[in-house]
């Protein structure tokens, strides 16, 4: 059984995916297994997995049917062996350490997830660190981790963090969405009995013109909507925090879904658009009373409840 087993999502990739590879096969950890997962591309990628699948014995080559991320993602689990599990996207290069470091920590404190920090890397600016990198390391509760990832205070990236192969047994990632890593890390943390936040940036995003993340349409805010949506659900049902507790924890998220169902209001070009983005005005109730938000967030919530619902 490998240590580490690498998922790698790859779907019309072919400029970016030797680089990425690269920085796995070098890892300074070498009991890891790499499994690629194309996924119904159009350009040379499957070939190229093919050819790099010869030259390591670690790397698998599975293709589907299926062009979604988290589809892949969730297929590729299924035919991994490691101990515990990452996620790489096939643009994005990591440090040669991140898998000997997070699981030796993992390991050495029985730990169900590490979750790590990244940088941003842009074509025409200098990166950006968005979350420290001063090498620390928190162990922290279940409880304790879900808070920082609800408030936006750790990653909520699939890409940062190693998880122990045994939660996919119970939890598996939102299909057919963008942002599904927002919709769903959280149910991860809240699965672990302990885990810790490394604050060393492993993970190079890399920002390019045309990616999801910098792509906007209805679906892209109806899918962060959503994200958001699950995050306010499991916030007030999940019992994990006390009345006085959701109204902190909620409101980055409250805040983020009253912004982008602002957008999907405005932005509704069909029947079905508007539908969808009107059943939602009818959710406001999961956001606490007493939750702080910004001026902008507080006037969305006043303009919906008074004159759309």
């Amino acid at each position: 059984m490998p240590k580490v087993s690498i998922i790698v999502p790859v779907h019309n990739t072919e400029k970016f995916l030797q680089a990425c590879v690269e920085s796995l096969t070098t890892q300074t950890l070498s009991d890891i297994e790499i499994v690629l997962v194309e996924n119904c591309s159009t350009d040379n990628s499957l070939a190229l997995c093919h050819d790099l699948a010869a030259a390591d014995s670690r790397i698998k080559v599975l293709s589907i049917d299926k062009a979604d991320l988290s589809t892949a993602r969730n297929e590729g689990v299924k035919v991994a062996t490691g101990e515990y599990v990452a996620f790489v996207d096939s643009d994005d290069t990591v440090l040669p350490t991140l898998c000997e470091e997070n699981y030796n920590l993992a390991v050495e404190h029985n730990l169900g997830l590490v979750c790590f920090t990244l940088h941003k890397t842009y074509d025409n600016r200098a990166d950006k660190y968005p979350y420290s990198n001063d090498g620390s390391v928190e162990f922290v509760s279940a409880k304790e981790m879900t808070t920082l990832n609800l408030t936006d205070k750790s990653p909520s990236y699939v890409c940062t963090h190693l998880f122990k192969r045994e939660l996919f047994d119970m939890l598996t990632f939102p299909e057919n969405i963008y942002y599904e890593d927002r919709a769903s890390t959280f149910l991860f943390t809240a699965a672990c009995e302990k885990g810790a936040i490394v604050n060393k940036s492993y993970y190079r995003y890399y920002c390019r013109d045309g990616s999801i993340s910098r792509s906007y349409g209805w679906k892209h805010y109806r899918d962060f909507a959503y994200a958001n949506l699950c995050r306010l659900e499991f916030i007030n049902n999940s019992g994990l925090f006390s009345k006085e507790e959701m109204a902190s924890v909620a409101a980055a998220s409250a805040d983020s879904f009253l912004r982008k169902l602002r957008h999907m209001l405005s932005k509704a070009n069909t029947p079905e658009q508007r539908e969808e983005a009107l059943a939602w005005c009818h959710k406001l109730h999961l956001i606490p009373q007493k939750a702080h938000l910004p001026l902008k967030a507080r006037l969305i919530r006043w303009y919906i409840r008074n004159f759309i619902v």
